[in-house]
């Protein structure tokens, strides 16, 4: 079981092999939610390894431990296992007050009803979720382990297909570095949050946070990451969110001015560019 005290000497789980893994099989560890990665016996020990890196890994063996849990049979072992889940985690994972109320009150109770548990187990589901999967998506860790799987005849349709890389996380990740080399990277950061905010099209709080921090991130006058848009774009963006008329479709016009801009010089560019050709010389 994971423990808490010995943070600091700490043992890295080891990193899965690519054995038996191709690439659309890793691919899918970042389609959708979570539970894409954790359903895959290693793409949760890539998650795990991550989580590790991040100071996380309380989160996903609390979550193993609760599974355990609830298999066990024996009463009395199931209150022991129980009594030793609360002193492992209490101090670790980060739970709001009513839920470590609830499990200790689970743990206390001679019945141990499982329900007591399942706030907690909401709260720290919820944090992977929203917090350590999406880095977890983003991480130099996951990249360079779809990179090594990768197929060279992927990166090479690229050539002929913009859609196809930025549909690609490795094709996406080489040409951000691009991208930055050439001082244009918030183009594709801006492509990037607008199709995280458009999948939170059946959350209406996310999809409204999202819009906002989006504008103030990227349509902002003068911020770092402004992205250029014809006025008239970024007006109707504007007035909308201030109306509250937030849906999947308030970027769209936004969206299709930005690939334009990054189909018509930097992905002509990016192709002639040591970035692509080195990866090319890497894959088999």
């Amino acid at each position: 079981m994971f423990d808490g005290k010995e943070k600091v000497n700490r043992e890295q789980p080891p990193m899965p092999t690519t054995d038996g893994v191709e690439y659309p099989r890793a691919a899918s560890w970042a389609a959708g939610n979570c539970a894409n990665v954790l359903n895959d016996d290693k793409g949760k020990q890539l998650f795990r390894v991550f989580l590790f890196q991040s100071l996380a890994e309380e989160n996903l063996a609390f979550l193993e431990a609760m599974e355990k849990l609830k298999k066990m049979k024996i009463s009395d072992e199931k209150v022991a296992y129980a009594k030793e889940i609360l002193e492992t985690y209490q101090g670790s994972i980060n739970l709001s007050s009513s839920s470590m109320k609830s499990l200790r009150n689970a743990v206390a109770s001679e019945t141990l009803d499982m329900e007591e548990f399942a706030p907690a187990i909401k709260e720290v589901r919820r944090l992977l979720e929203n917090d350590q999967f999406p880095r977890f998506r983003r991480s130099e860790l996951y990249l360079e382990y779809l990179e090594e799987l990768l197929p060279r005849s992927y990166a090479e349709k690229w050539a002929q297909s913009f859609e196809g890389l930025l549909g690609n996380h490795v094709g996406r990740h080489h040409f951000r570095i691009f991208l930055r080399s050439i001082h244009a990277e918030e183009n594709l950061r801006f492509w990037e949050a607008v199709v995280e905010f458009r999948s939170s099209r059946h959350k209406a709080n996310a999809m409204n946070n999202l819009g906002k921090v989006i504008l103030s991130t990227y349509l902002a006058e003068g911020t770092t990451n402004e992205v250029f848009l014809p006025f008239g774009v970024r007006q109707v963006i504007e007035r909308r969110i201030q109306d509250n008329q937030i849906d999947i479709t308030l970027f769209d016009e936004a969206i299709k001015h930005v690939e334009q801009v990054l189909r018509n010089d930097p992905y002509v560019r990016f192709l002639q560019s040591s970035q692509y050709i080195d990866l090319l010389s890497k894959l088999k």
